[in-house]
This record gives C-alpha cells, structure tokens and sequence, in this order.
C-alpha cells in the first residue's frame, strides 16, 4: 500500500472542516462538524481557537491538535475522501486480520470497543465474521495503530 503525505492543513474554523494540502497536489477537506458535536473525544474541538491550531505531524504522516489526544493518520485521511483507491475495495479487513490487529494491539473486545466507539456486541461480530468490517472500522484501526506508534 502506499503512502500519502500532508503538505499542510488549513482549518476552517466556522464550518469545522480541514482542507488538507496533500504532497503530490491534491485537496481534500474532511468534516468534523457532526464529530465533535456528537462525540465526546473532538469536545476540545468545539473550541475556535483549539480547532485553528490543527498542525501537520510527523513530516506529513498525520494532523493533530496539541494538547489534545485527536489525530488522524494520513492513509487513513487519504482513504476517506478516496476509497476506491484502496487496493482491497470489498472485504477491507478479514476477521483474522481484525483479531490480530487486537491482539498486536494488546486490545480486549471491551477495550476495543470503547476506543473505536462501538458496542463490545459489534466487535464480537466483527472478530466472529458475523458481519463485515467496515471501511471506515479498518481506518480508525490503522489511524490507533499509527498514533501508538508514534506515541511510542
């Protein structure tokens, strides 16, 4: 897979969108409106202030917010606003892949739960292969991947 990189991020602070400046030229914008009125994690974001300090990170790998524990890793980003391009279009992450990622992860169902924001049931059913797991599940596990990572 390959990798994408930021070039710079610009916040537009009314509406609560990022316009993302990527490396090889492209723009995309990512909104977080719905995200930070919704969901207790982006709160801090809510802030005018807090949310124009968006800043590129690890020489264009992720965006963050200092002060905060929000970020979001690139591919991640990039696969959002383009999701054909993702060279597995269909069955994105495999029930094995999605119980190995936990357990490289160290994450129990709850945990993994709590951290993506989904009820321990779902994750039960995306370890079993009782359901699919989604595009945007297999991102948020590449983006805590990637934020442990560079937290380590």
């Amino acid at each position: 897979m390959s990798t994408h990189r930021i070039a710079a991020v610009r916040a537009d602070v009314e509406r609560r969108r990022l316009r993302i400046h990527w490396k090889d030229g492209a723009v995309t914008t990512k909104d977080l409106a719905r995200d930070i009125a919704e969901r207790p994690l982006f709160a801090a974001l809510g802030d005018a202030e807090m949310f124009a300090s968006v800043r590129v990170l690890d020489g264009g790998y992720a965006i963050g917010w200092p002060d905060t524990e929000v970020a979001f890793a690139a591919d991640g980003l990039w696969y959002e606003a383009h999701p054909s391009a993702l060279p597995w279009p269909d069955a994105v992450m495999s029930p094995d892949d999605f119980k190995g990622w936990m357990q490289r992860e160290h994450l129990s169902l709850s945990t993994t739960a709590a951290l993506l924001d989904l009820s321990r049931r779902t994750i039960a059913y995306y370890a079993s292969g009782e359901r699919v797991v989604p595009r945007v599940v297999f991102l948020a596990c590449m983006a805590v991947t990637s934020a442990r990572t560079r937290a380590a």
